[in-house]
């Protein structure tokens, strides 16, 4: 949609209530676009003004008389707002193959990403002077494709964006790329396609993140077992990061000079900021919890305003939405 769906854009008490049923997982206050200085009438909503010409449609209908800046459109508005760390975290969110879920067994669900860093890119470059895009064009460098999780998100901000701003700088990382396995990785993975959870196949580097939920089944270990033997035997070196190492720092940094040393890359850090950056980093942590409503994500609300039964503490979400401050 245009921005014809801004027209008759005013948040009323009513509105409120029909967003609270059928999005129960967004919190409030509610941010509302509308076409001039109005301000809202209700305390659980915040009006911003949009007046840009915008160069294509930034609105998309996502339920009946509700429209929602696209995805593209987000993420610039999010960098007028988001300090880096946490804008990252948000893109990789939007470009990533994931959805929180509170009711699954690791908290997650996948989908089709929503979109990606060349369209989020087209949309900038369309959209040049539209307030945020400068931001959000210098952050996009840093934002991954197809993350299957929050955290792989972060393991990949951890190894792979600049000194500047807490990470290792290792290039040429790729997230989810499948792998065409050879005749006897096939017959011991026993499937046509390999996806590491991280790959650099110029030096053959598979980086690998073991979830705590993920890993309880016997199931689960024989699968990515099978996974870790097949990519050997095609002459992958694999490094396996579990949650916990996740969170240390020193960790870490073994892990990225392990890596380094497959990729023939030298680990130097020089910027004087690395270290107050890294603490950043990590005081963002993957957290999503933010970014929903708090009894949506214990299972005490869904849709309709129904409450269910979720025991999220036995079913791993906590992965999903650690708070990483509380490691720092």
């Amino acid at each position: 949609m245009g921005t014809n769906a801004l027209k008759r854009c005013v948040p009323t008490a009513r509105t409120v209530a029909y967003l609270e049923k059928i999005f129960p997982q967004i919190p409030q206050p509610y941010h509302a676009l509308v076409p001039d200085h109005r301000k809202s009438t209700v305390p659980q909503a915040v009006t911003h003004v949009s007046i840009y010409p915008y160069r294509e449609k930034p609105f998309v209908r996502i339920a009946d008389g509700v429209y929602a800046s696209c995805p593209e459109l987000c993420f610039v508005q999010l960098a007028l707002v988001l300090p880096l760390h946490e804008l990252l975290k948000a893109g990789d969110a939007l470009c990533g193959m994931f959805f929180i879920d509170p009711s699954s067994r690791n908290g997650l669900g996948s989908r089709a990403p929503l979109t990606s860093k060349r369209r989020i890119e087209s949309f900038i470059r369309r959209n040049a002077g539209l307030r945020g895009s400068a931001a959000a064009k210098s952050a996009l460098r840093f934002v991954v494709d197809n993350a299957a999780s929050p955290p792989e998100a972060f393991l990949w901000s951890v190894l792979s964006i600049p000194h500047r701003y807490g990470g290792y700088a290792l290039p040429g990382l790729e997230m989810n790329r499948r792998v065409r396995p050879s005749k006897k990785a096939r017959k011991i993975a026993k499937r046509e396609t390999l996806v590491p959870d991280l790959c650099h196949s110029e030096s053959r580097l598979a980086i690998e993140y073991d979830s705590n939920a993920e890993h309880l089944t016997s199931l689960q270990i024989a699968k990515d077992s099978s996974k870790r033997l097949a990519l050997e035997a095609d002459g992958y070196k694999v490094i396996s990061v579990t949650t916990r190492q996740l969170y240390d720092r020193s960790e870490m940094r073994s892990v990225a000079h392990e890596a380094g040393a497959r990729m023939s890359r030298r680990i130097q850090i020089r910027a004087k900021s690395f270290g107050n950056a890294q603490r950043k980093l990590y005081a963002t942590g993957w957290s999503l919890k933010a970014y929903h409503r708090r009894e949506w994500l214990k299972g005490e609300v869904s849709e309709g305003g129904l409450k269910e039964c979720v025991q999220n503490s036995e079913s791993g979400l906590e992965d999903c939405i650690w708070d990483g401050s509380a490691w720092d």
